[in-house]
């Protein structure tokens, strides 16, 4: 690890950390102005609401650390200018060129922390902040969701349930099999109950029939060849498999697309999970680029912000085309990315060539 690489970093991670606090710090502040009344009518006591938020930390860190870190960058390099530093780093053979791939390195560095924020600490803070929003203030009891009508396909069966329990319990049950490579079928399944888990499905009082030899077999218990999570159709009635780790989100995604459901807005979140994390070398770039344009602190944090706008209009806006289909999951997601960098790379490559 070299000096410069050191001092760089050191000297970025300082002023990040400092404007993240002040970001965390307004983003809470909003929230707690949006929903301290609601926790104040629950009864809620000052360590409920604290927990509540504090494990809510980490994603909101993720949610925030492309701007936070940009800013970070335009404002170390500016102080470095107006210190005269990058300027005895040119007259020792350091160029400019060399203390953004320095700024990149760090951009790997805290896209990473980004992505473990976002897909392992802030996925189970987020999961326990909403059961204690809906149970402790909101008073709801989710082990009595239900949801009605569900449907899927898995291992040449199409499967049909009236009404599903979050614990897997089901009334209603219909299955049919389908011959491998023939559209008959040869296997129909009725029960008035059923049981269903990722370790398999049971329906209880079940009715087999086959319809090319009219056999009827009543069964008390009959066990079935399937392993849908019903916790997956849940997840999808709530618009809550979005915020499913990367792992668990593509694992769902090849499970609706077995079942013959449309997947390319899921697939449009899944890339967008790694490319948002990626923005952070964009932003290395970025930010020498917007510095290189201006090394006023203040017009520089200015063209900052401007650009942290775009970067985030951007993403929404191919997010929303790519869930509607209009564009491509991988164009969608990466699109912003793509876009922000050939403006920095451009930018950089404008001012090596004049010097």
């Amino acid at each position: 690890m070299s000096l410069l690489f050191r001092y760089i970093f050191l000297r970025h991670a300082r002023l990040l950390m400092l404007i993240m606090g002040l970001g965390m710090g307004l983003y809470l502040l909003t929230d707690i102005v949006e929903r301290v009344d609601i926790f104040i009518d629950a009864g809620s006591g000052i360590g409920l609401i604290l927990q509540y938020f504090g494990v809510r930390l980490p994603s909101i860190m993720a949610q925030i650390l492309p701007a936070v870190f940009l800013l970070a960058t335009v404002v170390t390099l500016c102080l470095m200018h107006h210190s005269r530093e990058l300027t005895a780093l040119h007259a020792g053979g350091i160029s400019f060129s060399s203390v953004a791939f320095v700024l990149v390195l760090c951009g790997v560095f805290w896209g990473g922390v980004q992505f473990a924020c976002s897909q392992f600490v802030g996925v189970q803070g987020e999961r326990y902040a909403q059961q204690i929003w809906l149970e402790e203030v909101r008073k709801r009891d989710l082990s009595q969701r239900t949801v009605n009508d569900v449907w899927f396909m898995e291992n040449d069966w199409t499967v049909s349930v009236d009404r599903l329990k979050s614990d897997g319990e089901g009334t209603g049950f219909s299955a049919f099999h389908v011959r491998d490579g023939v559209s008959d079928v040869d296997v129909i399944v009725r029960a008035p109950r059923v049981k269903g888990s990722e370790n398999g499905w049971v329906a209880a009082d079940a009715v087999r029939l086959y319809p090319d030899t009219y056999q009827r077999e009543e069964l008390v218990r009959l066990e079935l060849p399937l392993h849908q999570d019903p916790e997956l159709f849940f997840s999808a009635e709530s618009d809550n498999l979005q915020q499913l780790p990367i792992w668990q989100l593509g694992a769902a995604i090849e499970q609706l697309r077995v079942a013959g459901s449309n997947v390319e807005g899921l697939r449009t979140v899944w890339h967008g999970k790694i490319s948002y994390a990626a923005s952070l070398v964009v932003m290395a770039l970025l930010g020498a680029a917007i510095v290189s344009v201006s090394s006023n602190v203040y017009i520089a944090v200015a063209i900052s912000m401007a650009g942290t706008f775009i970067m985030y209009a951007l993403t929404m806006f191919g997010e929303s085309l790519g869930q509607l289909g209009a564009l491509p999951p991988l164009m969608a997601a990466w699109g912003a990315d793509a876009l922000l960098l050939l403006v920095a790379v451009g930018r950089l490559y404008l001012v090596s060539v004049r010097r």
